[in-house]
């Protein structure tokens, strides 16, 4: 019984807890870049809507933005 209990908290029902981390992880990292991509959207039609004058950087906020977003998955996917 003692066998049984040394690697408690590395696997659970045969899936590493680890593993499954890192699973949610990149989930999450995924539904960050659908909201980035939303921010994208929502800029773009408040351009089109409000005229002030510096929309060009409201809009190259936006996709720096959805550019880190993919750039921190991608890293997170070859690290993890």
């Amino acid at each position: 019984m003692k066998g049984e209990y040394n690697n408690m908290g590395t696997t659970l029902i045969g899936f590493s807890i680890l593993g499954i981390a890192k699973i949610f992880a990149l989930f999450g990292l995924g539904i960050y870049i659908i909201f980035a991509l939303v921010v994208v959207r929502q800029v773009n039609l408040m351009v089109e809507t409000i005229e002030v004058g510096y929309e060009f950087f409201i809009k190259l906020i936006a996709w720096a933005h959805l550019i880190f977003a993919v750039f921190v998955f991608l890293t997170a996917l070859n690290i993890l």
